[in-house]
């Protein structure tokens, strides 16, 4: 089994007991309360020969942001334990990295439940209601 494989053997376990959560190829998507969902992209990048697995949810077009509501967000990455806001091309994202071979289950769906939670509290504080 590859090491990609075993990766997303370990992230199906650990995301089995979240209720609400299912996984389709490089997707999860959590059920949250009042209806709402949020969709954790997962995408493998290589760092220093290691490969690595990046998580990311995305937030919201930064075109929608006013510049100086940008500042202040990006002013919370300091608080973040999991996480970091980005720009990946002209949406706000939520992301983190993690190692592919090394990351246990536990932290996986902490990982993954902290993206989907707090990426779905920035859209619903900046963006209002769900348009998924």
């Amino acid at each position: 089994m590859s090491d990609r494989e075993q990766f997303f053997k370990r992230l199906d376990e650990a995301c089995a007991g979240l209720p609400g959560w299912r996984r389709e190829g490089h997707r999860l998507t959590l059920a949250l309360e009042a209806g709402r969902h949020q969709s954790v992209e997962i995408e493998f990048m290589t760092f220093e020969q290691h490969e690595r697995v990046r998580f990311y949810s995305e937030i919201g077009s930064v075109e929608r942001i006013d510049p100086l509501r940008l500042t202040s967000a990006l002013r919370l990455n300091f608080g973040l334990p999991y996480a970091a806001l980005a720009v990946r091309d002209d949406t706000l994202v939520l992301v983190a990295t993690a190692s592919v071979t090394e990351t246990a289950p536990r932290e996986l769906e902490a990982c993954a439940r902290y993206l989907g939670e707090m990426a779905d509290h920035f859209e619903r504080t900046m963006y209002g209601p769900d348009e998924h």
